[in-house]
């Protein structure tokens, strides 16, 4: 073990990071918003999904390439180019390494929080806490095992960072495309509650939930890999929605009272 690593010891790594493999187990729901809320948060590159849907997840991973983890995101759908596909609103993680690298690789908002997921017989309870707020709740019902199942999609993730100066971005924009692919070996639906709550760091209590549809139970493998990204202009049009979904917000740490 080194603070340097060799030439194959950084090949070992690049296999790791371009892998992108977990295990994971997940309770989700889907619920219905609004389009005016999605064309108010969804960053200027994506179309509207055919329907007004997004889907909040509780889950536990264990990575081939950050370790193990739990996670709490809130997942909007979308098109980019008539494409449909998911971009993550909000995403909480626990550990230092799954938030650095999801944030610098990928692009992802990861923030560090505490996330919990808890089973008693067919009812399933999780959360995503930080700031002492529970951000995220789901309480579910699920019935019994409907077996294995396969399924793909498209997440698109904005990878933007702000210029060393404060002012503006250090580069233009990537739209990042990972691929996920989950190959399940235990999935079970039923029906759920959902509770979103708010601070000034995380409001997510400024989601319209208009209905709350199935919950569903998920245990298996996932990958992520990015098979394309783009490049794309006008990078100021970015920078609300990069301080607005990817940090907090920076005016409301408490500050020495000589820099109030």
């Amino acid at each position: 073990m080194s603070f340097v690593k060799t030439p194959q010891e950084v090949k070992e790594i690049e296999a790791l990071l371009a892998g992108g493999r977990f295990t994971t187990e997940s309770v989700s729901v889907e619920f219905q918003t609004t389009f005016e809320f999605l064309r108010a948060v969804l960053p200027p590159c994506f179309e509207l999904p055919d329907e007004p849907t997004a889907i909040a997840n509780v889950s536990r991973w264990q990575s081939a390439m950050c370790g193990e983890f739990d996670c709490g995101m809130i997942l909007l759908n979308c098109k980019y180019k008539g494409q449909a596909g998911t971009t993550m609103l909000a995403l909480y993680v626990s550990n230092d390494m799954p938030v650095s690298i999801g944030r610098e690789m990928w692009g992802e908002g990861k923030k560090t929080a505490n996330c919990q997921l808890y089973f008693d017989g067919d009812d399933a309870y999780g959360y995503a806490e930080r700031n002492g707020v529970r951000l995220i709740e789901i309480s579910a019902e699920f019935g019994p095992d409907m077996g294995p199942m396969s399924t793909s999609n498209l997440d698109f993730e904005i990878k933007a960072q702000p210029h060393v100066t404060g002012i503006g971005l250090q580069n233009d924009v990537v739209l990042n495309c990972m691929k996920t692919e989950e190959n399940y070996r235990v999935t079970r639906s039923g029906t759920a509650t959902l509770k979103l709550a708010g601070s000034v760091m995380d409001p997510l209590d400024t989601i319209p939930v208009v209905s709350v549809g199935a919950a569903f139970y998920a245990e298996g493998e996932s990958s992520w890999t990015v098979p394309w990204f783009d490049e794309l202009p006008d990078r100021d049009a970015y920078v609300p929605f990069i301080y607005g979904q990817k940090y907090d917000d920076f005016r409301f740490f408490p500050k020495a009272k000589r820099f109030q």
